[in-house]
């Protein structure tokens, strides 16, 4: 008795330290270790047999650098929007969405699709600027390196890999503490170690086109379970429909006043929590975009025709990861908590558990059973190890061309620069899985890193966004902004928190205006002191063909002559072009090629594409801007409380939004690549079918 009685004051006594939970059951550990080794394993099997087929039947050599780092720059509409939509995909959306709907209501759900459509747009102009400009290039550090030299180079060297660390990182670091929870608390080292095993082999094997391949199989797989998610849920009889959610929501608006909600309303546009969410995260994903190699890769691997309308088709409906999401289970988890149905009645979530993104699981586990929990821990697994696919290729790339060969080895042929490659990948998924174990036990969590690493990601973002836009940002300019936007950023992170909560601690600095304020600084700072840097001091403006003199293409004796010719003409540089090509083909006098008379008229039309691509992504870039942060969301920000015919039509929408997603990214890329299916069915029947069957006979 004394025993029981001792048991009940600890536990009262535990509960009251932030972070401690009574332990909640939901699967067993089995099916943790069953995605992270089991499916892990799966894609790196299949990656494998794709890379033998495509090898054999298509052509594609992925021991290539050109195919390895940029994936032979002719990978099509259909799979360039499923990547860049899955590249999108982070782990921490499907978690964090509903987290921020539970915490500032169904507004939220919005807010999140505002950080990452213009975004995308923004990454579209910037890929195609780099094709006109600077066609052959592997990095976005390559073209710092090009214009600004070596001090520039590795400042901005610096930047990219903390970017890549960070954003890696706490994708992990969320999706490790969902797993974890998910899988009958599996432990949180061992989830963690285990998540970027698959994606070591089959990036290893495969390259970026690899992540592209995989990039779908995400995609289609995350899109078809949250149709199924999206729609169970609200169907089902615990929830009761559009209707029924939305009077079981004001049913509980008494139960928590939400501070900044008009009239403290779930149901409101007018919510400066999920304002202020929106604009972090927003301030944030913009540096995870523009600061990471892996999206310019993605843009440097498109075809021509391909680049911007795969990234805009992935920007129109990037919505559907969120919107749908954050609104329905969201929602859906602020009505169940309190209900016997939920995994931690007859308890609340603690603020831990909030801030760690269990909303999502615990909701469908109350509504949907184990089954749908399953899905979950696959929908998260697949999610987390897309990002960390496209982060290793990052890295491995940023290791070989601008660590490697700019300043070990800088006469690396194809076979050194793929081995350091492969070391790469390596070394950067072993690396960021034991970074997020140390943000575990130092005690962050999904909703801090959230909030903080803007003021260290961000400060880079305009003066590379002006690197390849503006001819009159001087080399003074873009190394200065970064370091006193940095500096500045995370003064006025610290000091807002001091001032706003009296101290500086975990807590304090995971707080919205802090955050708020110090992003902001990190990221305009910079480029006002670059603008004004530039005009004021040595002014001068740089001619873009200086990067058309670069010699940046790796072409070995061993490669096929079609495959050299090829990469080449994609490149369309023209030195590199007269020079390689001539070597390679010396029966041909240099000047007097068939390729090299049609190349006149081939580029004039390029030009031409290229510009109309240019224009096409500056007005996305401008319309979209407008569309998200003024047209849609100031009207709803008022005194208004949503009435029920507004929420059925809000929540409709936002459905067929996520169903038009499924059409366009996962069925679409079938038929976009229909030719190359039919090719590999081809040579398959031809080789194992109608071969063998002559053998036997």
């Amino acid at each position: 008795m004394l025993v029981q009685i001792l048991g009940k004051v600890l536990l009262s006594w535990l509960s009251v330290i932030p972070g401690f939970h009574e332990t909640v059951k939901l699967l067993g550990q089995a099916s943790g270790y069953g995605v992270l080794v089991g499916v892990g394993g799966l894609f790196a099997l299949g990656i494998v047999v794709a890379t033998k087929l495509s090898s054999r039947y298509l052509n594609e050599n992925s021991q290539s650098t050109e195919m390895f780092m940029v994936a032979g720059r002719r990978v099509g509409v259909g799979l360039t929007a499923s990547a860049v939509y899955s590249s999108w995909t982070w782990s921490t959306e499907f978690l964090m969405v509903t987290t921020m709907v539970f915490n500032y209501g169904v507004m939220a759900s919005f807010w999140f699709g505002v950080g990452l459509c213009f975004q995308i747009c923004l990454m579209s102009l910037l890929g195609i600027e780099a094709k006109k400009k600077i066609p052959a290039s592997h990095t976005c550090l390559e073209i710092v390196q090009l214009r600004y030299g070596k001090a520039c180079h590795l400042l901005y060297l610096f930047l990219c890999l903390v970017n890549n660390i960070l954003s890696c990182s706490s994708m992990i670091l969320a999706a490790a503490g969902a797993i974890s929870v998910i899988a009958g608390n599996m432990h949180i080292v061992a989830c963690t170690m285990l998540i970027p095993f698959g994606v070591l082999l089959y990036t290893t094997v495969g390259g970026l086109k690899s992540t592209f391949l995989t990039d779908y199989v995400h995609s289609f797989v995350v899109l078809v379970v949250m149709c199924y998610a999206a729609t169970s849920v609200l169907t089902s009889p615990e929830i009761g429909g559009m209707g029924g959610l939305y009077d079981k929501v004001i049913a509980h608006d008494a139960d928590r006043y939400v501070k900044g909600n008009f009239q403290g309303s779930f149901m409101t546009g007018k919510s400066q929590g999920a304002v202020f969410f929106g604009i972090i995260l927003s301030i944030g994903n913009t540096g995870l975009t523009v600061m990471d190699s892996s999206f310019w890769q993605k843009s440097f691997s498109a075809d021509l025709d391909a680049s911007v309308p795969g990234y805009l088709l992935a920007a129109g409906t990037i919505f559907a990861n969120v919107w749908p999401i954050g609104t329905i289970i969201g929602l859906a988890g602020i009505v169940l908590e309190s209900t016997s149905i939920f995994p931690t009645y007859p308890r609340l979530m603690t603020a831990h558990e909030v801030n760690s993104g269990f909303v999502l699981p615990y909701t469908l586990k109350a509504l949907l059973g184990d089954r749908a929990l399953g899905a979950v821990l696959l929908v998260v697994y697949l999610a987390v190890t897309s990002t960390t696919s496209a982060q290793m290729i990052s890295v491995s790339s940023i290791i070989s061309f601008d660590i490697y060969k700019k300043y070990i080895k800088p006469d690396a042929n194809n076979k050194h620069l793929i081995n350091v490659s492969h070391l790469g990948v390596v070394f950067f998924g072993l690396f960021s899985a034991g970074f997020s174990v140390m943000l575990h036990y130092v005690g962050t969590d999904m909703t801090w890193m959230t909030y903080f690493y803007s003021m260290v990601i961000c400060p880079g973002v305009i003066p590379l966004v002006l690197a390849i836009t503006w001819d009159g940002q001087t080399r003074l300019a873009f190394f200065v902004a970064p370091i006193v936007g940095m500096l500045a950023g995370i003064a006025v992170w610290l000091s807002t928190a001091y001032h706003y909560f009296g101290a500086v601690t975990i807590f304090t600095t995971g707080q919205q205006l802090p955050c708020l304020f110090g992003g902001l600084t990190s990221i305009i700072l910079p480029g006002i002191a670059s603008v004004v840097i530039s005009l004021t001091i040595n002014p001068y403006k740089f001619d873009w063909d200086e990067f058309k003199k670069a010699e940046i293409i790796v072409v070995d004796p061993e490669e096929s002559l079609e495959e050299s010719r090829f990469v080449l003409e994609t490149a369309s540089n023209e030195k590199n072009e007269q020079v390689v090509y001539t070597a390679l083909d010396p029966e041909t006098p240099a000047g007097h090629s068939s390729f090299e008379n049609s190349f006149e008229g081939a580029e004039t039309s390029k030009q031409k594409k290229l510009n109309f691509y240019i224009k096409i992504s500056r007005f996305a870039v401008v319309f979209v801007f407008l569309l998200t942060w003024v047209v849609w969301p100031m009207p709803l920000y008022r005194d208004w409380i949503w009435s029920k015919a507004f929420f059925k039509g809000w929540t409709t929408v936002s459905i067929f939004w996520l169903y038009l997603a499924f059409v366009i990214i996962g069925l679409y890329p079938l038929y976009d690549g229909r030719h190359s299916l039919a090719k590999v069915g081809r040579g398959i029947y031809r080789d194992f079918i109608v071969r063998d069957g002559k053998s036997q006979a």
